[in-house]
């Protein structure tokens, strides 16, 4: 019969026709088929099998047909094979292989194997069969297997790991394994990390700058990276980790994720401590080179036993060693410096490939005699090179030797390169550090001799002037920087408050430390507490640092309060209580910080009439006006004016690289008559643009712009500061009539004064003050 031409053609033929022309398609596909076909009728006799299932199961066609299904089942499935066969033909339907089964097959030489079974029903010529296919899938059970053991091996073996933590992170860090090692290592129980982002193991300091984030990008980048770095555990305390970071990739090279290990190597740390601290000791104590390879020795001795240990240090000719020993044993003596090539010796070969050598026996291992005669002669037989490499450049070697015939181990080998590190470290900062160490000695030297130098004109180089009145302020600040009492600078705008409060703190015991000044007109009134006292991370809007305040910075130093009287009212109390309590407590922390600190403030308002008008408490006001001193106004000190002129000129000719020889004396009548109410800082402003202006050596000053402004009025005249005995006098009459005239007790006077009662009574009759007259 003529095939059809078209699949139309095909359809359009009646039903009979096209089962004869599909029927020799179904015959090659049964010969050839790759899997087993058997042909069962309702009864489960086998009624035909194709080539495959005869090669399979090993029985001859004639041998299969006729014969039940259960032949090919092995004994302990068939008692009930024929219910499972009944359901299935009263509910005849495709069966996809491998649907949830595990089924075996029986050969004729009784061997098992497994397969996968296809049932497929079909009605053929009016009567009911089904065909089975079956497959063979032996090799892929066994690699299914192969790779379930694989699995477990894997599992048990991580599970089993307690030194390590071993665990994998999400593409964006989060921890989706973990095993007993983390557990251990980190604290953290598996229910209470899993979904957690890694970066709750770093410290905080790394956390805040990225890090997390940064090493999941390098290990994308390079595939994998290995550190060591600070990590925390559950409870807070830290601990040094060896960190193993490895992407993960699918097979289109897509990144799934990491996988992480780390271990705790915080003996080691403090090993290496140990060993650096020996080095540095030796090296700090004494700079003879013996000390310090004395030093060496001892720590290499205290980990890895061996008979003699050598430190090769490259020469500056770049191809011999100066090789020293570092000890020896007690019966040879210490052996003096030898030169070896670098080209042909064992240290060498480690130095060049900047790996560990480890020789088993020195005389078998083929080395020219010279470069190793100086371990031979002591009885070596075997020794480990290890080279010393301080920022990626080697520096020599490090050898140790034993006198039996036996190659150090792995671990000792291990070792060894930690302590080179370590001694790498020692050899290349020795010489910087010998450097240090002369340069204090000379700086100290310098110090005593200027110390030596200083005088009383020396002590104020930055303050112009030698009139009467600047006189006895200097000589105020000479009796009081001694001291720790604070002090309050009160004068005009531009006086020089700032320099005198210097002038205090070079002049008292600590000068050593720092000068922490704030304006208090200079910031906002919202930012000042901040600003004062510090605050935490978070304490508020926009507080995203942590940050240390003024009063803080100025532990153990001097704090310089400019423009005091701007201080907002409410912040007032709260410097109180920190100057008098000795403690502060930045914004958002109830930990209290101790305070250590010389206080001098300035103004250049009228404190006292601040505090009548309500506008600055009285007891800030008087808690810093122990010490006053008054910054005199220019117009005060007229004879100064040419000082400070020929001082300004100098300063600001010199920063602009002029070279300005004179003042004419026009010039300098004029600066004398006019009263400068914006004192010293008007007059330098001015001469700083008259040297802008001046184009040759004599200074040229617009002097029509002097004489074209109004005279200030007069000013008020400021009323005469107290003397210290009279501020004393006032002070103790005030504390007195607060306390109604009671001297003992825990409020009474003496207690507020801070003296003894018996001393504040003996004060009190000195002054001819009777304390009964306040009650």
């Amino acid at each position: 019969m003529p095939l059809p031409d078209s699949p139309e053609e095909a359809a359009a033929l009646p039903e009979q026709q096209r089962a004869e022309i599909a029927q020799p398609t179904w015959a090659n596909l049964f010969d050839v088929s790759p899997d087993a076909i058997v042909v069962t009728d309702r009864q489960g006799v086998i009624r035909e099998a194709n080539p495959r299932a005869t090669e399979l199961f090993g029985y001859t066609p004639a041998e299969l047909t006729g014969q039940p299904i259960e032949l090919l089942i092995p004994a302990r499935f068939r008692p009930g094979h024929p219910r499972h066969r009944e359901n299935y033909e009263a509910h005849p339907r495709t069966r996809q292989m491998g649907a949830a089964f595990s089924l075996f097959a029986l050969r004729k030489d009784g061997a098992e194997f497994p397969v996968d079974i296809m049932l497929k029903p079909l009605d053929s010529g009016g009567s009911h069969v089904t065909l089975a296919f079956v497959r063979d899938i032996t090799e892929q059970r066994l690699a299914q297997q192969a790779a379930h053991q694989s699995d477990q091996l894997i599992r048990s073996m991580v599970e089993g790991i307690r030194d390590h933590a071993v665990y994998l992170l999400d593409r964006e860090g989060h921890v989706k394994t973990w095993n007993p090692g983390a557990e251990r290592i980190k604290g953290y129980a598996e229910d209470e990390i899993l979904g957690t982002h890694f970066s709750r193991f770093f410290t905080q300091e790394d956390a805040e700058r990225g890090r997390p984030a940064e090493l999941l990008r390098l290990a994308a980048e390079r595939g994998r990276i290995e550190l060591e770095a600070w990590r925390v555990h559950k409870d807070g305390s830290r601990f040094w980790a060896n960190i193993i970071l490895t992407a993960l990739h699918d097979d289109t090279g897509t990144l799934t994720g990491f996988v992480k290990i780390t271990r705790d190597f915080t003996d080691r740390k403090r090993a290496d401590e140990a060993v650096m601290l020996q080095l540095s000791s030796a090296l700090l104590a004494n700079m003879d080179a013996s000390k310090l390879l004395d030093a060496i020795s001892a720590s290499i001795r205290e980990v890895i036993p061996h008979d003699a240990a050598t430190l090769a240090i490259v020469n500056q000719d770049g191809v011999t060693f100066t090789v020293q020993f570092l000890g020896s044993d007690e019966e040879q003596p210490r052996r003096g410096n030898a030169c070896l090539p670098i080209e042909s010796s064992p240290a060498g070969k480690a130095f060049r490939a900047r790996e560990p050598l480890v020789v088993g026996d020195i005389a078998e291992a083929g080395f020219p005699e010279e470069t190793v005669q100086h371990l031979t002669s002591l009885g070596m037989r075997s020794a480990c090179w290890v080279p010393l490499i301080h920022h990626g450049d080697a520096l020599g070697v490090l050898a140790t030797a034993r006198r039996i015939e036996a190659p150090f181990t792995d671990h000792e080998v291990e070792m060894l390169a930690q302590i080179a590190g370590q001694v790498a470290v020692a050899v290349s900062n020795a010489t910087v550090l010998r450097h240090v160490s002369e340069l204090r000695d000379r700086l100290t030297q310098e110090k005593q001799y200027l110390e030596e130098e200083i005088n009383l004109e020396h002590r104020f180089e930055d303050i112009v002037g030698e009139s009467p009145v600047l006189r006895q302020v200097l000589k105020e600040i000479e009796t009081v920087a001694p001291t720790d009492a604070t002090v309050l600078i009160q004068g005009e705008t531009g006086t020089g408050k700032e320099l005198l409060a210097r002038a205090i703190h070079r002049l008292s015991p600590r000068s050593e430390r720092t000068f922490v000044k704030l304006n208090c007109a200079a910031i906002p009134a919202g930012l000042l507490e901040s600003e004062l006292f510090g605050h935490e991370k978070g304490a508020f809007t926009g507080a995203i640092t942590r940050k240390m305040g003024r009063l803080e910075l100025a532990h153990e130093g001097t704090l310089f309060l400019d423009e005091i009287g701007e201080m907002p009212l409410e912040l007032q109390p709260k410097l109180l209580r920190a100057i008098q309590e000795r403690e502060i407590e930045r914004l958002g922390s109830s930990r209290p910080i101790p305070l250590n600190i010389r206080l001098i403030a300035a103004t250049n308002r009228d404190l006292a009439a601040m505090v009548a008008e309500k506008q600055f408490r009285s007891d800030l006001y008087y808690r810093l006006r122990v010490f006053p001193i008054s910054s005199p106004a220019l117009r005060d000190r007229p004879g100064d004016i040419a000082l400070l002129a020929q001082h300004f000129v100098a300063v600001h000719s010199r920063r602009m690289g002029k070279v300005i020889e004179s003042i004419p004396d026009s010039i300098m009548n004029a600066l004398m008559q006019w009263p400068w109410p914006g004192n010293i800082r008007e007059l330098e402003n001015f001469l700083e643009r008259c040297v802008i202006l001046s184009r040759g050596k004599v200074l040229y000053a617009p002097l029509a712009e002097l004489e074209t402004r109004q005279p200030p009025e007069e000013p008020v005249a400021a009323a005469a500061e107290p003397t210290l005995h009279e501020a004393e006098v006032d002070h103790i009459l005030r504390v007195l009539s607060e306390t109604r005239g009671q001297i003992g007790g825990d409020d009474g006077a003496a207690a507020r004064l801070g003296v003894k009662r018996t001393t504040l009574n003996s004060k009190l009759q000195k002054l001819g003050i009777d304390p009964a007259k306040f009650r």
